[in-house]
């Protein structure tokens, strides 16, 4: 039997950042930008490694399509893993930024000739997380160790989900290539983990805390 794939996805995005994001981030180390990469080639191989066979099967007429999409994802991710260590690699890379590495790979992956539509994404992913990061504030009259608490616990409590949430209602208004729904996801993901450590340094900053990464 021949099947037609589509252009665009067809899987959903909520499910596929619950499966890359299930609990909470891992630790910063030290370097974020680096990191962020690391944890972009980790999502991907964890995602793939045991995927979850009915992740996004709604019923028995899309599953054949479903399982094309998962096929065609597991080989452009282990593509983009490749392409992504080869940059962690390179001479210059002690210096490396998430963006530089990252967003070739998704142009390729999940807007391949769509550039517009690219830079759309990657204004209203800033966009949607900045509206929520403008509502998280700290009292003044907090101390610095209430500080560092409350940040503290943001992380562990809010911050995995406020990024599912975010990066969700994003990828449902763009229109993603298909076989590239779990990496723009895995991008969106690392994406708003790095714009809370902004908010997360301003804070500390403010408060006269010197964070230990940044």
């Amino acid at each position: 039997m021949r099947l037609e794939k589509p252009e665009h996805t067809v899987l959903f995005p909520e499910p596929v950042l619950l499966e890359l994001l299930e609990n909470n981030f891992p630790d910063w180390r030290r370097d974020t930008q680096r990191e962020s990469v690391e944890w972009v080639i980790v999502a991907l191989r964890n995602f793939f490694k045991t995927p979850n066979p009915w992740l996004g099967i709604l019923d028995v007429d899309n599953h054949i399509m479903h399982q094309r999409e998962m096929d065609d994802s597991c080989h452009v991710a282990s593509w983009a893993c490749n392409a992504l260590r080869r940059a962690l690699n390179m001479p210059s890379a002690a210096s490396v930024r998430f963006t530089d590495a990252c967003v070739p790979v998704l142009h390729t992956m999940a807007f391949r000739g769509a550039e517009e539509e690219l830079e759309a994404f990657l204004k209203s992913l800033r966009w949607e997380f900045g509206e929520v990061l403008s509502t998280i504030d700290v009292s003044e009259a907090w101390d610095r160790h209430e500080v560092v608490h409350w940040i503290q616990q943001f992380e562990k409590t809010n911050l995995a989900r406020s990024t599912r949430c975010t990066a969700a209602r994003v990828l449902t208004k763009h229109s993603i290539l298909f076989g590239g729904m779990v990496y723009a996801s895995a991008f969106a993901l690392a994406s708003l983990r790095l714009q809370w450590m902004e908010r997360r340094t301003k804070l500390m900053m403010d408060a006269g805390v010197i964070p230990t990464f940044r």
